[in-house]
């Protein structure tokens, strides 16, 4: 049965673990005050710097999450359905710290930043539940800080592999919409470099990459490369 304005939060199959804490009366008051967006492979979501008005919750599809500076972009995450991005915000006067683009077409739900911000400090669950998601998110970025800062190429390349494979896709076989320059970017290598990174992987039958469809065959070699750097 299609769901109606009133109920579209209430039957949400993808909804995030701060959701689920809240009443059916407080659900449909966020209903109240959120719309859901499309947006194109490209586009920009969330903008560093800027007012914030929304929290953005992705319902399908990847984005990167970035940071600039001296026009030098850092790729920060990769993210997909489930996450709440510019959650920062509201602790820190409304101002967006990062970036977030669409890396394919993808669905996303714009809350209203003041309706989440009042359920952080009238639901106790809700609050609960936004922390634990920032601390998750700080900690995923000490993880993503040690890669790029200590790891060496091959490291690096098997922390996005086991990034992509674990956390966003959830399974072995997967398609990126990125290019190879996007993925260079995300590993913080030249397209040369990564480019014989994966030729190595490819040939010691670690992965196999077939356009923009890799398939891990060695989880263990790849969590090794992943540990030793």
């Amino acid at each position: 049965m299609p769901l109606t304005k009133a109920n579209k939060c209430l039957g949400c199959t993808c909804m995030s673990a701060p959701f689920k804490t809240l009443s059916t009366e407080e659900l449909i008051q966020i209903n109240r005050n959120r719309v859901e967006i499309n947006f194109k492979k490209g586009e920009t979501i969330v903008k560093e710097g800027a007012l914030a008005g929304h929290i953005a919750y992705v319902k399908s599809g990847l984005v990167k999450v970035c940071r600039t500076h001296s026009n030098e972009e850092l790729v920060l995450a990769l993210e997909s359905r489930g996450k709440l991005l510019g959650l920062h915000a509201i602790f820190n006067q409304n101002i967006y710290n990062y970036s977030v683009y669409a890396c394919e077409d993808i669905s996303v739900c714009l809350h209203d930043i003041n309706a989440i911000s009042s359920f952080i400090k009238s639901n106790c669950n809700f609050g609960s539940e936004i922390m634990r998601h920032l601390s998750d998110e700080i900690l995923f970025s000490h993880e993503r800080m040690e890669s790029l800062a200590l790891k060496q190429l091959h490291g690096r390349f098997a922390d996005i592999l086991l990034c992509l494979s674990l956390r966003i896709y959830k399974r072995k076989s997967f398609k990126i919409p990125l290019s190879k320059k996007d993925l260079a970017g995300v590993t913080r290598m030249s397209q040369e470099s990564l480019s014989r990174v994966i030729k190595e992987f490819t040939k010691d039958k670690i992965i196999e990459f077939k356009g923009n469809q890799i398939t891990i065959l060695d989880y263990d070699k790849v969590r090794h490369l992943s540990q030793v750097g």
